[in-house]
This record gives structure tokens, sequence and C-alpha cells, in this order.
């Protein structure tokens, strides 16, 4: 949502606002704790939170670096012309920080990640265009894929808790003509903290899951050598592509270095690649990557495919302790059949992250088939939704499993010699 679409009077808040029950939010909002309940502060930047307090809520909840005031700092600064931000700390009956949450204001078209039929009807039903474009107040942030943008300072599930936060998130739905509220995205082991959510009217709806690679190996070399010959062969046969091409792999680091590679003409092949997906919530502004290059220095990589010292492909990676996200990418499409630019960009990406020597790697939630054929398991991941107003409640409650397209997991294949690596939760196809 741009600014510009935000109601007249709605513009700006306080710098801070404490709300309780029944409170509007605006400018002068009491800030009085009535004993015995929750309440909720609510900034609209990040940087002018109570940094004590959301850090103690992060550190409790060993919340990701999703959550980190640098990376909000990173999609504020680089999103602010497509999103409007919010953040909320509540506090608990006692005034202690019991949670810290991201809010972001947008507009979807329902036409890019919706169930291809109910698209269908959308595109041509009598009446429904309307429906393509909504007004969407998330609990999350752009750019933090499979991951959540609300932490709890306790593990057990607190209603009290999310009843002061979504009150919160109703008002500003009003205010803002929100058509759509959702949490996103959580993991099977999240659900517990989050499922009072369905006592005020959410739907839980399944999305397309997280990919992840078992960490067994110490590069991607090893890797190969473990694989059984048919599936090796099927990596033999793109690397083969590369060799006495001009192309080398190579890595960037240092944020000076990434921010001047990372040219508007390299940013156009990852929209191309948004483009060409089946599944796209959003396009991250070259802004976005600039801003998290500088901010997450140390954390953020660059994996590059490089011809005549000119990028064409690229995947965006970030360290976060034990984890490594191997999030966004592009590529040269021109060149992607010849070279196999995508499979070698991915190979390359595999080498990085396992020479990273972390518990956990996140591939993404595109590319199914192939991501199982190289031996990743997948994690379910969850969003909870409910509709504004009489008609869209009506809507989204009775349609939401066909909101969001179906991708069906693959199991991870079989891609390992006897006696070599065992693939997670010994699944087998």
């Amino acid at each position: 949502m741009n600014r510009a679409e935000v109601p007249a009077g709605q513009q700006a808040y306080a710098r801070v606002s404490t709300l309780h029950a029944g409170d509007r939010l605006s400018a002068d909002t009491a800030s009085a704790t009535p004993a015995g309940s929750h309440t909720c502060r609510v900034f609209n930047s990040i940087d002018e939170v109570d940094r004590e307090a959301w850090q103690r809520v992060c550190e409790q909840a060993q919340a990701s670096v999703f959550l980190d005031p640098r990376f909000a700092a990173a999609v504020e600064a680089g999103m602010r012309e497509k999103c409007r931000f919010w953040y909320v700390i509540v506090n608990d009956e006692h005034g202690s920080p019991a949670a810290c949450a991201c809010l972001t204001a947008t507009t979807i078209n329902l036409l890019d990640f919706t169930d291809p039929r109910l698209a269908w009807i959308i595109r041509y039903g009598p009446g429904l265009s309307r429906f393509k474009r909504l007004k969407v107040l998330f609990c999350s942030l752009p750019g933090s894929p499979g991951d959540k943008s609300i932490a709890f300072a306790s593990r057990s599930a607190n209603p009290a808790v999310l009843d002061a936060l979504d009150a919160v998130m109703d008002r500003l739905a009003a205010e803002n003509g929100v058509d759509l509220v959702a949490y996103k995205e959580f993991a099977p082991d999240d659900l517990d903290a989050v499922q009072p959510l369905v006592l005020r009217g959410y739907r839980c709806v399944e999305i397309p899951a997280m990919h992840c690679l078992e960490p067994s190996f110490g590069n991607f070399a090893e890797y190969c050598a473990a694989l059984r010959a048919n599936y090796r062969m099927q990596i033999t046969r793109s690397t083969k592509k590369l060799r006495n091409s001009g192309i080398e792999a190579v890595v960037l680091t240092d944020p000076q270095d990434i921010l001047k590679a990372y040219t508007p003409d390299v940013h156009a092949m990852y929209c191309e690649m948004v483009g060409k997906s089946d599944l796209k919530v959003e396009v991250l502004t070259i802004d976005y990557y600039r801003e998290l290059t500088m901010r997450l220095a140390g954390q953020i990589e660059l994996v590059a495919l490089m011809r005549d010292s000119k990028i064409i492909g690229f995947g965006w990676c970030l360290r976060d302790g034990a984890t490594y996200h191997m999030m966004y990418a592009g590529i040269d499409y021109d060149l992607n059949q010849e070279f196999d630019l995508y499979f070698n960009l991915m190979y390359a990406g595999f080498d990085r992250a396992l020479r990273a020597g972390v518990a956990k790697i996140n591939v993404g939630q595109t590319a199914t088939v192939f991501k199982s054929r190289m031996g990743c398991y997948s994690e379910p991941r969850y969003v909870y939704m409910k509709g504004v107003g009489s008609l869209m409640s009506k809507l989204i409650y009775h349609g939401a499993n066909f909101l969001v397209i179906k991708k069906p997991s693959n199991p991870p294949a079989d891609i390992f010699k006897r006696g070599g690596a065992e693939t997670p939760s010994g699944s087998r196809d």
C-alpha cells in the first residue's frame, strides 16, 4: 500500500501509542495501564521501537534474523514506497514485554498466487474484478521467506497476548481500508502458540513448504561423491556445460563488492524470475537488497555466476547463526538452456551452504521436484487469515483453502549410495 492510499487523517500517529481494550488507535491515546490486562505499544518505525524490550523478547524466543531490528530497518528503508509498517510490543499485566511483532500493510494481486481455478473465476466472472487487488495487513515483513515476524517471550500459548495484538491489527485494518488480515509464515512447531487465532475467526491455510537440505557433508564435492551414479550423472551433465565457457562461480561477501556488482540490470534478472514463478506474492526492490547488504554486513552473501566480469546468475544468501538461508535468485534466461545456469547456480549455492558448517540449510519454497531430487526434505508452512467486513469475512472463511496455490511436497529422493548419508526422517521414494 502506498502512503497515498492511506485514508486522510491516518498518515501520522504519535511516535508510540499504548493501547488497551476499547482504545482507538490515535495520537492522544492514554498511557496508563489498567491492572490485570495486556497492553500494546505501537511504533511507526523500527528506529522508534523500545530496543531493550524488543531484544529481550527476541532473546527469550530465540527469534530468527527476520526479527532483528537491522533486518526490519533494511526492509522499511527498501520497501517504503510499496508498504507501510508498524511494530508492536505487547506487555503483560505486570508491564513486562510478552511479545513483539512486525506489521506490514500493502496491496497484493490475488491472481499472482491463488489457486488457478479461483484465478479463472476472478479473472472472467462478472463483477469480480475488484478481488484481483486486495489491501492486506500482514503480521510479517516482506522478504522474510518461510519465517514468522512475531516472537513470544514464553513458549506456552497465551491467548491474552494474541488477543491484544489482534485487537491492534483489527483497528489498523479498519482505519486503512484493509480487505484481509494475515499472520505468516509458521512451521508446525509454531502452531500451538498461534492456535488461539482460530477463536478470533482466522482460518489456518497450508502454503508451499520450505525445502531444506541436510548439512551432512563438508562441501558439494563430498555430497556428489556420496550420490548414486544416475543422480551424480545428472549433475555432471550440467557442470560440464561450464567447462571452457569462461563462466565461474564466485561468492561476494564484502558489502562494497556486492553493491558494485548488483546493478539495475542484474536486479532485472530477479524480477524476471519472479515473473516466471507460479507463486509471486511480492517483488522486492533493488533498494531492499542494497539496504540488506549494508545493514547485515558479514551475514549477507551473493553467490554469483560470472562471465567476462558480468553477473549472469546469482542467489542471495543469508547466514543466521546455525541456519543458512538460500533466498532469492535471478538468471539470464537467454543463456540458461545453453549453460544450465539455474542448476549450476543451485550447485554453487549448495557448496557455499555446506561449507558454512551450519545445522540447517533452507533452500526456498519453489522448484519442489528439482529440490526433492537433490535430497531436500520439506517442512510445512502455514498462514492464518481472515477477511475484514461482512462480505470479505465470509469469502475468506469459506474459500481460504483456494486462496493460495497448492504445491504438493515431494519426499526426498533416494539419491545416496547404500551406506552413505541418510535422507532426513528416513523418507525414501
